[in-house]
């Protein structure tokens, strides 16, 4: 259920700001009191399109069975943390710059009286963070088999949308004391453990299934230690360490194995995005020295 929170209300922040920069621009302007329409409707459509994903995901699940189905929520789970650090990277290359680009967009629909573009917007936004709520949440849909399961599922939903509009309006009103920067920063950080969560799920069942009959080494299936006396990943919060942070109270080989390969690739890629930031910012700066 924590996840379910944390997720829908990351998400949840993340669209609301887009839709408040696309809002706040439009409100008092001449002529652009006619995007509000073209604004709500797209937001309408990126429901949509979260939604049309959430039926697709949940039908293929149920149509394919035995190790098609198996393969099917690995290559999932597994995407769905490729995704996580895709959109962590993303943040970290555009975060700065999206309420200037989204703004420019705007004044090219105003001049041009064409508001399909206010209308992409909204549902690229939208339909964007709501696919990434479903795709990060696969794992939690996976598990929904009775009508108190469904019930549990949206009540989590709706509190972290709860929150995430709470949040966004103390966000709003004391942007001197908060810095969005630093909100951004942290959840990116509880993202990218998110996604070690989600890739130690994947493994696990890459391990349970597929890999079942493949004669591995002993010390991948021996637990490297038992702290369950102590914190146990099956009590409530332990459970929620385990969906958040990939904890594991009584580790095996194969888990401390997956979760080194997810880290050293993240921070691998991390620094790479990050040489290419500080070589561009070299090149911009000869040039204005250069002028």
């Amino acid at each position: 259920m924590g996840q379910i929170i944390f997720v829908v209300c990351r998400e949840s922040i993340e669209a609301l700001l887009v839709i408040g920069i696309l809002y706040a621009w439009m409100n008092g302007r001449p002529g652009a009191q006619k995007g509000k329409i073209w604004l709500v409707a797209g937001i309408l459509a990126g429901f949509g399109l979260a939604g049309l994903l959430t039926l697709t995901l949940i039908g293929v699940t149920d149509i394919l069975g035995g190790a098609a189905r198996d393969w099917f929520e690995i290559g999932m789970l597994t995407f769905a943390s490729i995704l996580i650090v895709q959109m962590v990277m993303w943040m970290r290359a555009h975060g700065r710059t999206m309420k200037k680009d989204l703004e420019q967009g705007l004044e090219k629909s105003t001049q041009s009286s064409n508001w399909w573009g206010v209308f992409f917007l909204a549902m690229i936004a939208v339909g964007r963070e709501g696919s990434e709520t479903v795709m990060f949440l696969y794992g939690s849909l996976l598990q929904l088999d009775s009508f108190a399961s469904y019930v549990n599922f949206f009540v989590a939903a709706a509190i972290g949308l709860a929150l995430a509009m709470i949040l966004f309006f103390l966000l709003q009103i004391g942007g001197k004391y908060i810095s969005w920067k630093w909100f951004f920063r942290v959840t990116e950080t509880m993202l990218l453990f998110l996604g070690a969560a989600l890739f130690l799920t994947a493994a696990g069942k890459l391990l349970g299934g597929p890999l079942a009959v493949t004669d591995l080494p002993a010390w991948m299936y021996s637990t490297v230690w038992d702290i369950s006396g102590v914190l146990s990943d099956s009590s409530v919060f332990g459970g929620l360490l385990a969906s958040l942070f990939a904890y594991r109270s009584q580790p095996i080989g194969w888990d401390l194995l997956m979760l080194g390969v997810y880290w050293v690739l993240v921070l691998l890629v991390l620094r790479w995005q990050l040489r290419g930031r500080e070589s561009q910012a070299k090149r911009a700066a000869s040039v204005v020295e250069a002028n």
